[in-house]
C-alpha cells in the first residue's frame, strides 16, 4: 500500500524517524550513565516499545491499567512501571493478574491504600514492588516530599509490599519555559527536594534502588542529576509541534507522527475543506493559552481550524499555491500523546510506502 492508498483521515508514523529518535535517546542515556524507562503512554504500542527495550530501555512506564495490559499480555518481559494510583477493588485485582504474569511495579502516595493493595496482595501469595511517589510540582497525584521518607519507611513494613524507590516526575516543566537555561534552573528547584528526600530515607535505613525522574522536554537536565537513576520521556518517539518549539528538543529529536487528511471541498481558493475535525484532530492545547492546531507540512500560508466533528477548515493566503479536491495533505499534530488516542491504528511507513499497521493497543 502506498501512501496515497490510506484512507483518510489518519495517523502515519515515519518509521526511519522514529527509530532514529529511539536510538539517539538510548545513546544519550548510555552516555551520561542514566537509566532509560520511556513513557509509553504516546505511542500505546507493543511494537514501538520493543524497539525501545532493544535499543537500550531498561523497563517501560504506562500511564494506565490497559497499556500495561497491551504490553504485558503481548509479551513485553521487562519490568513495566504504573506511574499511576489505582483505588478501586477491580482495578486492583486487574493490577495483581499482571503481577503474576509479568513484571510491573506500582506507584503509591497513601498508606491507606498501600495496605489496601497488600491485602488484595497477600490473599494471592504475591508481593508488589513499589515506588513512593512525591509531589514535585505538579500538584497531581504524590506525597508531599518531606512526608516521603517516612510513607515510604511505612509501606516498607507492610507484608505483601516491596519498597524500591522514589518518582517525582515534572510534567508541569514539560513544556512550559522553551528556554533551556531557564528550564534547567526550574527543574533544579523542582528535584531538589526529590534528592533530598532520597538523602533522609537512607537515614531511616531505606535502601532506594530506584529514583525516577523526567519526561521529554526535561530529559537532559534531570538524567544529570545526582541520585537520579533513571528518566521516563515518552514524546521524544514521536514528538509534536508543542514540543518543536522547546530549545534543544527539535534539533535533537523529529517529528514521526503526522495527521494524514483529504481536502474535500473547495468554495473558494482562500477557504478549503478537509475531512479532519474535532474527531481526528487532538486541539485541547488551545483552551490552555498555546497554540493547539495542526501544522502543515510544506506548506507557506496555510492555517487549519475545526469545523465540526469530520471537517475542518483550511484558511489559504491569497499568495500560497491553490489546493485541488483530493488533494492529500500533511499536518504536525499539537499533542501527540492524545492525537493518537483519537485512532485505532497508525500506519508505519518507509518512504512512500505502509510497512506495518500498527494497532493504537488499550486506547
Amino acid at each position: 500500500m502506498k501512501i496515497e492508498e490510506i484512507p483518510t483521515p489518519a495517523t502515519i508514523v515515519d518509521l526511519d524517524i522514529l527509530e532514529r529518535n529511539i536510538l539517539t535517546m538510548a545513546e544519550y542515556c548510555k552516555s551520561v550513565k542514566s537509566g532509560l524507562r520511556p513513557h509509553c503512554k504516546a505511542h500505546k504500542n507493543p511494537l514501538i516499545a520493543r524497539k525501545q527495550l532493544e535499543a537500550g530501555a531498561i523497563g517501560l512506564c504506562c500511564q494506565t491499567l490497559e497499556e500495561a495490559e497491551a504490553l504485558i499480555f503481548n509479551g513485553i518481559e521487562s519490568e513495566v512501571l504504573l506511574t499511576n494510583i489505582i483505588v478501586s477493588d477491580i482495578a486492583m485485582d486487574r493490577f495483581l493478574a499482571l503481577r503474576k504474569n509479568g513484571n510491573i511495579t506500582i506507584t503509591l502516595d497513601n498508606l491507606e491504600n498501600g495496605q489496601r493493595l497488600a491485602k488484595f496482595a497477600r490473599s494471592r501469595d504475591l508481593v508488589v514492588d513499589f515506588l513512593v511517589e512525591m509531589n514535585v510540582g505538579q500538584n497531581r497525584t504524590g506525597v508531599e516530599p518531606k512526608e516521603a521518607p517516612s510513607l515510604a519507611l511505612a509501606l516498607s513494613r507492610v507484608e505483601g509490599l516491596r519498597f524500591r524507590g522514589f518518582m517525582g516526575y515534572e510534567g508541569h516543566l514539560q513544556i512550559k519555559y522553551p528556554s533551556f537555561d531557564e528550564r534547567k534552573k526550574v527543574d533544579y528547584e523542582a528535584l531538589t527536594p526529590l534528592t533530598k528526600a532520597l538523602d533522609e530515607s537512607k537515614k531511616l535505613g531505606l535502601d532506594p534502588e530506584i529514583v525516577t525522574s523526567g519526561g521529554t522536554g526535561t530529559y537532559n537536565i534531570a538524567a544529570e542529576i545526582p541520585g537520579i537513576t533513571e528518566i521516563q520521556p515518552g514524546s521524544y518517539v514521536v514528538m509534536d509541534s508543542r514540543y518543536n518549539l522547546i530549545e534543544n528538543l527539535s534539533s535533537t529529536f523529529h517529528n514521526s507522527l503526522f495527521l494524514l487528511t483529504s481536502v474535500v471541498s473547495a468554495p473558494s481558493r482562500e477557504r478549503v475543506i478537509v475531512d479532519m475535525g474535532w474527531k481526528a484532530c487532538s486541539l485541547e492545547y488551545q483552551i490552555l493559552g498555546y497554540d493547539g492546531m495542526p501544522k502543515p507540512v510544506g506548506l507557506e500560508g496555510i492555517s487549519y481550524w475545526p469545523a465540526g466533528d469530520e471537517h475542518g477548515t483550511l484558511k489559504v493566503d491569497p499568495n500560497s499555491p491553490s489546493l485541488s479536491i483530493g488533494e492529500r495533505l500533511k499536518f504536525i499534530p499539537s499533542h501527540c500523546d492524545t492525537t493518537l488516542n483519537l485512532y485505532g491504528k497508525f500506519y508505519g511507513m518507509r518512504g512512500d510506502r505502509v510497512e506495518t499497521i500498527c494497532p493504537v493497543a488499550r486506547r
